[in-house]
């Protein structure tokens, strides 16, 4: 997970990370915000909540009329510590949520780009002629199909794609 101090010192360089995997860079901000709404309601709930026990040991230590005024007021600061709660519980699954579309940050040294701006650094040897020697290659997919190693089809419905279980 993205540590949110970083993210807070530095949200420039996220933004390039975002922008360099092809997504939206406003999202950093959205991700901000978030989170200052979360921690404010936090803030807001905590304080309520100590109020509140304040205000519990009060009535416990008074008598009479002021012991009467004491549990009004514990009643109706009980309603708004409830509501800051519900506020707090709903900001915390809110950031969460945004925290989440981030993707991780990108090296510096990473190249920008996907597989069509794929550039090849470097050839050592060459490469084998297969039809040359009479045969025709097979990638390991393939292969391992064959060979009943692994199982493309079940895998694929469990993760998409990309995935395979190893069979055997």
């Amino acid at each position: 997970m993205i540590d949110l101090k970083v993210l807070r010192e530095n949200p420039e360089i996220m933004k390039k990370s975002q922008s360099a995997r092809g997504e939206n860079p406003d999202l950093v901000d959205e991700v901000i915000a978030t989170d200052d709404l979360r921690r404010t309601a936090l803030t807001e709930f905590e304080v309520l909540r100590a109020e509140q026990n304040t205000i519990s040991k009060s009535v416990a230590a008074s008598k009479g009329d002021e012991k009467s005024a004491l549990l009004e007021k514990a009643k109706t600061l009980s309603v708004a510590v409830k509501n800051a709660e519900a506020l707090k519980n709903t900001a915390e699954v809110k950031a969460k949520e945004t925290l989440m579309g981030l993707s991780n940050f990108i090296d510096p040294l990473a190249p920008v780009g996907g597989e069509a701006d794929f550039k090849v650094i470097e050839k050592i040897g060459t490469p084998r002629d297969f039809k040359k020697e009479g045969f025709e290659a097979k990638d390991h997919v393939e292969l391992g199909k064959i060979l009943g190693a692994i199982d493309v089809e079940r895998g694929a419905k469990v993760s998409g794609s990309r995935f395979y279980y190893l069979t055997g």
